[in-house]
């Protein structure tokens, strides 16, 4: 095996080692990192079912208004209850937002309880549009009964999220609970409150059932209090959360409660209400504030704990990132320092031996300054290198001076194009190839009219821009496997490919008509127009000669010029 592949392979294996032990440690961490981040979106959830409680709760103190109102209700009660009504659909929108967002399917719990609260309001709007004297105890107790099932369904919708959070956050557990019993007391409160619905809305006393109802309800609030107000970790010594505790006592457990002792007082002694269900509930309702804000308290207590939770497991995560990152790039520097030192200096000592058996002298990239053995060995091998650099310096420029002077001696200095030399070379092959293929052979003789004046009245160089201009206007115009050259001072010459006169008259008119239509800018910016006189001749059959060729277009060059010049003339 090869010392690359040998040292390749143990990199492998010890990076798959390395890699295996932090990718499981990594892994516990991201676990647990999704596990918080998954348990802090369930906290966000339940937070949203009980604000969507509450505003259910809420609603029923407009719903009872309106049914112990007159008929139709009044129109301050009727727009309360709207407003309400939007608060809670809003609730609910927003609840089922955050259920789609946590991947859950609410189509089970909050379909029933939209199911529900449609039923619920459509009955409470009936008995709205019924006169009062119509409305019986029955159906209003009914209707307040079946706005009390919603508050349980929007809790139940949430449940596998309150779960999750708490198997999460384990340390939130008694806080999430005491937030649920906080909305648990908001609802008996409200139950309460509506208790009183009927007789308020009737003008009846009290009946049997209805004070063991609110004894009932009593007791069960007392015993909400005081789970709530248990002591069971730190978080019940929480400023925010004593002090809404304090606030919840002195404003339901005192007030709210007294407001209601007023309608049984009045019940009991047969007297008149002295308020009807609106003016109950804006006295009441109010008094039910503060238990909303415990809810608040804790819940925030549990964000606060749970956010603290999620910030420490991103920081191992991050903390065990750096530390996995940092063990490879330790491992990663130490395998470079062997390359480096050891296997990459012996490759390249061997490959610059290979080099040296097959004549490449190519000089190495740098010079080794290592004081062993490797080093000794690349400085001798450098030493043989530019032991024949040298050599093969002066070869390769003689061998570029050759060809420059192969170059300059077929190109014209001025035009760039070929010179009278290297066409001759040129048409002598085509011709020969003619020869073999029984074709015609073309040769366009051109030069400038009026060259003469250009010089004399603009200067030569004047003259030597309208010949790399006219030169560079034919190659132009030529297509591939046309020869064009300087033929001598102004005239040119082109060579087509094999064709017969009236082509290479085709080509040579299109040729005068390039030249005649290009302005020519001189340096001075004056603009200047050039004509050219063309002669074409063609030669066929074995006994075809160049020169011969040369010397029928100079003739037809001479009539164009005698009769008149810018024109293309034929051999004779």
């Amino acid at each position: 095996m090869r010392l690359t592949r040998l040292f390749t392979l143990i990199s492998a294996i010890l990076a798959l080692l390395v890699c295996g032990v932090q990718g499981r440690s990594l892994w516990s961490e991201w676990r647990q990192y999704q596990a918080a981040e998954q348990g802090l979106q369930a906290l966000q959830l339940v937070e949203a079912s009980m604000r969507a409680a509450e505003k259910l709760s809420f609603e029923r103190g407009p719903s009872n208004a309106v049914m112990g109102d007159g008929h139709p209700a009044a129109a301050a009660k009727q727009e309360r209850l709207r407003a309400a009504r939007n608060d809670t659909n809003s609730a609910l929108r927003q609840l089922q937002l955050q259920l789609t967002e946590y991947h859950a399917t609410p189509a089970g719990q909050l379909g029933a309880l939209e199911l529900a609260l449609r039923e619920a309001r459509r009955n409470v709007d009936q008995l709205a549009a019924q006169p009062p004297g119509s409305r019986t105890p029955v159906q209003l107790h009914t209707a307040v009964e079946r706005m009390y099932a919603l508050v349980p369904l929007a809790l139940d919708a949430v449940t596998e999220a309150t779960r999750a959070s708490e198997q999460a956050y384990p340390r939130i557990t008694r806080v999430l609970v005491k937030a649920r019993l906080a909305v648990e007391l908001r609802e008996y409160a409200g139950r309460l409150g509506s208790t009183l619905t009927v007789p308020l809305a009737t003008g009846q006393a009290l009946s049997t059932a209805q004070q063991q109802e609110l004894q009932f309800l009593r007791g069960r609030l007392e015993q909400l209090r005081q789970l709530i107000k248990m002591a069971n970790n730190d978080a019940d010594q929480a400023v925010r959360i004593k002090a809404a505790v304090a606030r919840m006592d002195s404003d339901y457990f005192e007030t709210g409660q007294h407001i209601i002792g007023e309608v049984e007082h009045a019940s009991s002694t047969g007297q008149h209400y002295s308020m009807d269900t609106a003016q109950f509930a804006q006295r009441y309702v109010p008094t039910m504030a503060p238990i909303l804000a415990v809810r608040d308290a804790l819940m925030q207590e549990a964000q606060h704990q749970a956010r603290a939770e999620f910030q420490l497991a991103r920081h191992e995560l991050s903390w065990a990132l750096l530390n996995g990152a940092a063990i490879l790039l330790v491992l990663v520097v130490l395998l470079m320092i062997v390359r480096l030192r050891v296997v990459t200096p012996l490759l390249r000592a061997t490959r610059a031996v290979v080099r040296l058996g097959n004549g490449d002298y190519t000089p190495p990239s740098r010079i080794s300054r290592r004081q062993d053995e490797i080093g000794d060995m690349l400085r001798a091998l450098a030493t043989l290198r530019e032991n024949s650099l040298e050599r093969q310096r002066l070869e390769q420029e003689r061998a570029r001076l050759i060809e420059e002077l192969k170059t300059r001696a077929d190109t014209d200095y001025l035009t760039g194009i070929l010179n009278r030399r290297a066409f001759a070379t040129a048409g002598n092959l085509r011709l020969r190839g003619a020869r073999e293929k029984d074709e015609s052979l073309a040769v366009i003789l051109f030069d400038i009219d009026h060259f003469k004046s250009v010089n004399d009245c603009y200067g030569h160089d004047a003259g030597d821009q309208v010949l790399i201009r006219i030169a560079e206007v034919v190659r132009a115009t030529l297509r591939d496997g046309e020869i064009l050259a300087r033929y001598g001072g102004e005239e040119f010459v082109v060579m087509p490919s094999y064709c017969g006169l009236e082509a290479a008259r085709a080509l040579a008119e299109r040729l005068r008509v390039a030249i005649e239509q290009e302005p020519l800018t001189l340096s001075d910016g004056y603009i200047l127009r050039v004509t050219a006189s063309f002669g074409v001749a063609v030669a066929h059959g074995p006994h075809a000669a160049l020169d011969d060729l040369f010397h029928s277009a100079d003739l037809a060059l001479y009539r164009a010029k005698s009769q008149g010049r810018n024109r293309v003339e034929t051999q004779l």
